[in-house]
C-alpha cells in the first residue's frame, strides 16, 4: 500500500487559497461597502455566484480575471490613441475654454 502524498507533514507547510469563498468575505476583502454592492458588481461583470442554501460563494480566481480584464493596463488610454485634430477646431476649442475678460 502506498503512502498518501504529503504524509510527512509537508501538507501543513503548503497553503492553497480556497476555490470558493463566501461572497461576504470576498467583498469585504476587496473593499466593497457591503455584500449587496459586491453581489451587484459580480452580476454586472458576469462573475458566477454559487448559492448553497443561505450562503453565496464566489471564486476568487474568477473575480481576479475580471479585474485583470478591466484594469487600466489592459486597455489603451486616451493619450495613447493618436488622433488628427483640425487646427481650426483646436483654435475654437481654445477660445471657448479660455477665461473671459470683462471690460
Amino acid at each position: 500500500m502506498s503512502t498518501p502524498p504529503f504524509s510527512n507533514g509537508a501538507a501543513a507547510s503548503l497553503v492553497f487559497p480556497p476555490r470558493w469563498v463566501l461572497l461576504r468575505e470576498e467583498g469585504r476583502q476587496r473593499g466593497f461597502k457591503n455584500t449587496l454592492a459586491f453581489r451587484r458588481w459580480c452580476r454586472r461583470h458576469d462573475v458566477p455566484i454559487r448559492t448553497d442554501g443561505r450562503f453565496q460563494w464566489v471564486a476568487s480566481s474568477d473575480v481576479d480575471a475580471v479585474v485583470a480584464r478591466l484594469s487600466p493596463q489592459g486597455t489603451p488610454s486616451q493619450d495613447d490613441v493618436t488622433t488628427v485634430v483640425d487646427p481650426v477646431a483646436a483654435g475654437v476649442a481654445d477660445v471657448m475654454m479660455s477665461a473671459r475678460t470683462r471690460r
